[in-house]
């Protein structure tokens, strides 16, 4: 099959001579031009905080919202930043490449970083979010380091009174011819998480992760094989324990193009905590980005200890996450998205957490060469989605959704659409 994805302690003079190296760095730091934002519709210029961050300059991401009229607000817990103006509303979380535009979920090139306080994004991502979330006309100037923002009226006034200089070209006779269609997608794997002597998480009412999760599966599984000509796996079907890297080995042996780990998400604390933290969130493999997603990997790893050979997941963790991560990183990303939205749209009874999507080091999706993704469908902590999860009408909907975002996964990369 043709694929398309392939601790030391500083004495006194230590401590100063770090210290000199930290004031150096700074100062040495390459110089940013001032970026500034101009609303045409205020006649307003504002100057942005801005920086070189990796050798790139980058801009505030809340100075340039607040120039275009939103009112921010940072969460510090999930590491979130919330801008709303009107109707619009924009969110982002540190280091994640997703943003949301009122309820719908968009990929951008990379996650924003944060500095001084601050989210730091290149302007030409700042353009692109506004472009996405505001119905105003939205430019950046890098000749002169300025973000424009124009009505969308006068924006297109003024395109209609400049003369038309560029030049017109022959048609893309290339483009035209339809291409043939390759099946890139037939076999999917699928891994309910836990299992016979690693339970997984348990509610308060007593439902176990491990039953939760075979049930989803098995209904995701008879889904598949009724309405497609698809392989579907499982790495279990039965109530019995599998080591995480015998999951991995598993999806590669069977040549899988797709590769989803289901589970159940919990959270320790009081009632109060437990009941007030809900949703569900798609994880694809990566360096997790804030505290909560590392959280929800070291439980997830923490099967490891009942294995045998759990020494060998510390001598290949770093070299597994380069190989996997890298080379399937985009389509992972992209079925995580595809998933969030199914999710988003089709279940009544279990909110998004946060953007919906997360990034960790999940064991699970280690060394699988194909796209992956790691979905806590929901907080089995939560008294409420306890009694959700557990329900069979709700597993068959989650089922459905999950089947519906490989459909369009599997059009997406077969048709180009």
């Amino acid at each position: 099959m043709t694929r398309l994805w392939h601790g030391k302690i500083l004495g006194a003079g230590g401590a100063f001579l770090a210290a000199a190296a930290v004031i150096a760095a700074l100062l040495c730091r390459p110089a940013c031009s001032e970026i500034r934002v101009k609303n045409e519709a205020t006649g307003k210029e504002q100057s942005c905080a801005s920086s070189v961050i990796a050798g790139i300059a980058q801009v505030s991401v809340s100075d340039v919202c607040e120039a275009a009229g939103f009112t921010w607000k940072w969460d510090f817990g999930s590491q979130k930043l919330s801008c709303v103006k009107k109707n619009a509303r924009l969110t982002l979380v540190q280091g994640m490449p997703f943003y949301l535009v009122n309820d719908t979920l968009r990929q951008m090139a990379c996650g924003p970083v944060r500095e001084g306080g601050m989210l730091f994004l290149p302007p030409a991502l700042c353009r692109e979010m506004l472009a996405a979330t505001l119905k105003d006309s939205i430019a950046w100037r890098e000749e002169d380091s300025l973000l424009v923002i124009a009505p969308r009226a006068a924006a297109a006034k003024a395109a209609a009174a400049a003369p038309d200089t560029a030049a017109r070209r022959p048609a893309d006779t290339v483009s035209q011819i339809k291409q043939p269609r390759q099946e890139v997608v037939k076999t999917v794997v699928l891994d309910p998480g836990h299992g016979g002597m690693d339970p997984g998480a348990i509610g308060p009412g007593g439902v176990e992760e491990k039953k939760v999760t075979l049930d989803i599966a098995l209904a995701l599984r008879d889904l598949i094989k009724k309405k497609t000509k698809l392989a579907v796996y499982c790495t279990r079907e039965t109530d019995r324990f599998i080591p995480l890297v015998n999951r991995t080995k598993f999806a590669n042996e069977k040549k899988a193009d797709i590769f989803v780990s289901i589970h159940a998400n919990s959270i320790e604390g009081d009632k109060k905590k437990k009941d007030g933290t809900r949703g569900y969130k798609v994880y694809f493999l990566s360096q997790a980005k804030n505290e909560e997603d590392k959280l929800v990997a070291m439980r997830e790893n923490a099967v490891i200890k009942l294995e045998d050979n759990s020494r060998t997941y510390d001598n290949l963790q770093d070299i597994l996450i380069d190989m996997a991560g890298n080379e399937y990183l985009r389509e992972s990303q992209d079925l995580s998205i595809m998933i969030t939205e199914t999710f988003t749209s089709s279940l009544k009874d279990i909110p998004r957490l946060h953007l919906g999507v997360g990034q960790a080091n999940f064991w699970v999706l280690n060394g699988t060469y194909m796209p992956s993704v790691l979905i806590e469908v929901g907080f089995i902590s939560n008294t409420q989605e306890e009694k959700n999860l557990a329900d069979a009408a709700e597993q068959k909907s989650i089922a459905a959704a999950v089947f519906a975002a490989i459909m369009s996964f599997k059009k997406k990369y077969e048709e180009g659409q």
